[in-house]
C-alpha cells in the first residue's frame, strides 16, 4: 500500500512486549494501529500490502481498521512461532474489508473484534489456523507471557457481521460472533467448520442484544465444512439455496427457516441436518439432506415441504416452559417428499401429510415416499393424510383425537398401525378438513364415515380406539388384520381378500363392507360380534362371538378342500386346509372320499367339471379337528353363510 506513516521507534521494532501508535494513509483506508502488546514483531509495508510480524502471542489495538479493494492485510508469525493467538480489536467505527486478509501456519487463531460491526465485500480471507469475527468486545491479559483472551464490558449498541460476493479459505475453524450475522453469495471453506453464535453459547462469548429481525441469514452460500450456529433473537434463515458440505447444526431460541425464500433453487447440506429451535416457526423447503434430518420446535409450527432426505428424517415439536400459552404446535409435510431411511414424527399437537395453499385454502397434491418405516405421533391433536404416503411400515398415533385422511389419498405399506382415542377414517371437503384440524374436534362415534382411510393392501397389526369409536378403512389389494382393540372397525377391500386372524383381535364390531365377497376367519374364540354380507343372497350375516365359524368365504385359490360354486360368478364357499398327519407330517392325509357319505355330493378338483350343473348348488364335505377316542362329533358344522355341511371326524392318527 501507498503513503503509509509509521510512528515507531527503531526500538520498539525490536520489542516484543511494546506500546505504540501507527498510523497508515490511504494504504489502508486510514486504518490506524493504536498499540500493539505481546509478541508484536513489527510491520513491513508496500505494494498496496502490510504485513504484521509476530514472534508470540499478541494484542493490536486499532482505532479503524479498514482493508481497501485491491489492498492486502498479512499476519505472520516468523522465526518459527508456532501456536501464536492474534488478537486484533477496533475502537472507532465499522471494519471494512473490500480486500485481502492473509494469517500464516504459525497463527494458530486470529480474532478481529468491532462492537461497531465488520463488513466484508467482495474480500478473500485465507488463513492457515482458526479465525473468529465477533462484535463482542474483547481484551487480553498477559501473565507469564502467556495471553488471555476475555470478553470486555459491551457500551452501547453491538453491531452485525455482514458477508457478500467473498471466498474465505479457513484451514482451521471458522467463527463469526454477533447479535445479527448476514452471509450472501459467497463461498467458504472451513476444515474444521463455521461456527456462527449470536447468542450465550460459549464461555468466551456473551453478545449483546440489538433489535433485529434475522439473527443470521445464510444467502446462496458456498460452504465447504460443518456450519454450527447457535442464535438468541431473531430468526435463523437460508435463503436462495447454496450448498453446505458437510453437517448443519442450528440451536436457536427463535426461529429457523431452512430455504426460505429458494427462487427455484435448491439448498444443498451434504451431511446431517440437526436443527433446534423455539420460534413460532421452523421449516426446510426444496432442500436436499444427504445424511439424516433432524428439527425440533419449541414455538410452534414446524413444516417441511420438497425435501429429499439420504437417511432418516425425524421432526419433533414440543412444548418448553417459557413459551407463550397458546401457540399449537403443528407439524406439516407437504408437497413431493423422499426420505430413504426411517421418518419418525412427533407433535405436541396436529400433524399434517399433505400439500396446502394456505393463501386460497385448498389442498394440493403432493406425495410421501419413505424408504423405511413411517411414525407419527400427535400427542394432543389429529393426524391427517391428505396425499399418496408409502413406507415399509405406517404407524399413525393421536392420543386424544383422531387419525384421519382426505378419503382420496393412499397409504402403500406391508405393515399399518392406527391408534386414536376417537374417530379412524376419511372427511370428505376441504372445509370440513380444515375446521376439524384448526378447532381440534373430536369426532364423534355418532358420525357415520362418509370416507375411508385408504390403504393399497397388507397387514394390519393394530386398530385402537375407545369402545365407542368407529374405524372406516378400505383396502386396494388382499389385506389381513392381526392386532385390534377397538369399537367398531368397518373394512372393506372389493374383489380383494380379507383374512382376520389370531387371538390379538378385540373389538365390539367387525364390520365387513358388502362389495368385499372373500374373508376368512380362522380364530374360534372370538370377542367381536362379524358382520358380512353373504355372497349367495347379499343379505347382511351377523355371526356372534360365541358362534364357530367353519368356513372361510373365498374362492378356495390356494387351498386343498372341495368348494361349493355359486351360479353367478367364480365365488365359493370353502372348508378348512386340509389336515396333516399327526404321525407322519409330510405324507398329509388323503382326501376323504365322498362314496363315504352318502349325504353330499363333493367336487375333488379345483377345476369345475363339465359335467357339474353351475347352477346347481353343492354342499361340501369338511374335515373336522382330529378326535380322541371318547369324543363324539355331531357330525354337522355351521357355515357363514348359515347353512350347514356334513363333515366327517379324523381319529387321532389317521
Amino acid at each position: 500500500m501507498k503513503n503509509i506513516k509509521r510512528k515507531l521507534s527503531a526500538l520498539a521494532l525490536t520489542t516484543l512486549f511494546a506500546s505504540m501508535q501507527i498510523s497508515f494513509a490511504s494504504g489502508l483506508s486510514n486504518a490506524t494501529i493504536n498499540n500493539a502488546t505481546g509478541g508484536y514483531a513489527g510491520m513491513e509495508t508496500g505494494n498496496n500490502s502490510a504485513t504484521l510480524n509476530f514472534t508470540g502471542d499478541s494484542h493490536v489495538n486499532w482505532d479503524t481498521l479498514n482493508v481497501g479493494k485491491g489492498e492486502t492485510l498479512n499476519f505472520n508469525a516468523i522465526n518459527g512461532a508456532q501456536g501464536l493467538t492474534v488478537l486484533n480489536t477496533v475502537n472507532k467505527g465499522m471494519t471494512n474489508i473490500y480486500g485481502q486478509v492473509n494469517a500464516n501456519s504459525g497463527i494458530a487463531k486470529l480474532i478481529i473484534s468491532n462492537p461497531n460491526g465488520v463488513l466484508f465485500d467482495g474480500a478473500k480471507f485465507t488463513a492457515a489456523g482458526d479465525v473468529m469475527v465477533t462484535t463482542q468486545p474483547m481484551t487480553a491479559t498477559f501473565v507469564d507471557g502467556k495471553m488471555d483472551v476475555t470478553k470486555a464490558a459491551a457500551t452501547g449498541n453491538i453491531g452485525i457481521v455482514t458477508i457478500q460476493d467473498s471466498n474465505f479459505n479457513i484451514g482451521g475453524e471458522f467463527n463469526i460472533m454477533a447479535p445479527s450475522i448476514n452471509v450472501v453469495e459467497t463461498a467458504i471453506t472451513a476444515t474444521n467448520g463455521l461456527k456462527l453464535v449470536t447468542a450465550n453459547g460459549q464461555d468466551y462469548l456473551s453478545a449483546g442484544s440489538i433489535n433485529v429481525k434475522d439473527a443470521v441469514r445464510l444467502e446462496a452460500v458456498s460452504i465447504d465444512g460443518n456450519v454450527y450456529i447457535i442464535a438468541d433473537k431473531g430468526v435463523v434463515k437460508t435463503v436462495g439455496g447454496g450448498e453446505i458440505k458437510g453437517n448443519l447444526t442450528i440451536k436457536s431460541d427463535d426461529s429457523v427457516a431452512l430455504n426460505y425464500i429458494d427462487n427455484g433453487k435448491a439448498l444443498h447440506i451434504t451431511g446431517d441436518v440437526n436443527a433446534e429451535g423455539n420460534g413460532v416457526l421452523m421449516y426446510a423447503r426444496n432442500t436436499k439432506v444427504d445424511g439424516n434430518l433432524n428439527m425440533e420446535n419449541g414455538g410452534g409450527f414446524l413444516e417441511v415441504g420438497n425435501v429429499q432426505v439420504g437417511k432418516d428424517m425425524n421432526l419433533k415439536t414440543s412444548v418448553k416452559s417459557e413459551n407463550k400459552e397458546g401457540y399449537k404446535h403443528f407439524v406439516h409435510v407437504v408437497g413431493n417428499n423422499t426420505v430413504e431411511g426411517n421418518v419418525n414424527i412427533d407433535s405436541k399437537h396436529n400433524i399434517h401429510i399433505g400439500n396446502y395453499n394456505y393463501e386460497e385454502g385448498v389442498l394440493l397434491d403432493g406425495s410421501l415416499k419413505v424408504g423405511g418405516d413411517l411414525t407419527a405421533h400427535a400427542q394432543d391433536g389429529h393426524i391427517m393424510v391428505t396425499v399418496d404416503t408409502q413406507a415399509d411400515k405406517i404407524s399413525l398415533k393421536s392420543d386424544n383425537l383422531n387419525v384421519l385422511s382426505d378419503g382420496k389419498a393412499t397409504l402403500t405399506a406391508n405393515e399399518y398401525e392406527f391408534s386414536a382415542n376417537g374417530y379412524i377414517g376419511g372427511i370428505n371437503g376441504t372445509d370440513n378438513i380444515i375446521n376439524v384440524m384448526e378447532n381440534y374436534i373430536h369426532i364423534p362415534s355418532t358420525v357415520k364415515s362418509p370416507a375411508n382411510i385408504n390403504i393399497a393392501g397388507g397387514v394390519i397389526s393394530k386398530i385402537e380406539t375407545p369402545v365407542g369409536a368407529s374405524a372406516y378403512i378400505a383396502s386396494k389389494g388382499d389385506v389381513k388384520l392381526t392386532g385390534a382393540n377397538a369399537g367398531d372397525i368397518n373394512i372393506t377391500a372389493p374383489d380383494k381378500f380379507i383374512e382376520i386372524t389370531g387371538d390379538g383381535v378385540h373389538a365390539k364390531n367387525i364390520n365387513v363392507g358388502n362389495k368385499t365377497d372373500k374373508l376368512k376367519v380362522d380364530f374360534d374364540g372370538r370377542d367381536y360380534t362379524l358382520n358380512y354380507t353373504n355372497i349367495r343372497d347379499e343379505k347382511v350375516v351377523t355371526i356372534n362371538g360365541t358362534d364357530k365359524i367353519t368356513y372361510e368365504l373365498t374362492n378356495g385359490e390356494n387351498g386343498y378342500n372341495v368348494k361349493t360354486p355359486r351360479a353367478e360368478d367364480t365365488t365359493y364357499l370353502v372348508g378348512p386346509e386340509k389336515p396333516v398327519d399327526p404321525v407322519d407330517p409330510v405324507d398329509p392325509v388323503d382326501p376323504i372320499d365322498p362314496e363315504d357319505n352318502d349325504n353330499a355330493k363333493v367336487l375333488r378338483s379345483f377345476e369345475r367339471p363339465e359335467s357339474v350343473d353351475q347352477a346347481q348348488p353343492y354342499t361340501p364335505i369338511a374335515y373336522a379337528a382330529d378326535l380322541e377316542d371318547d369324543q363324539v362329533d355331531t357330525g354337522v358344522r355351521k357355515n357363514v353363510d348359515g347353512s350347514v355341511t356334513v363333515v366327517r371326524a379324523f381319529p387321532v392318527g389317521k
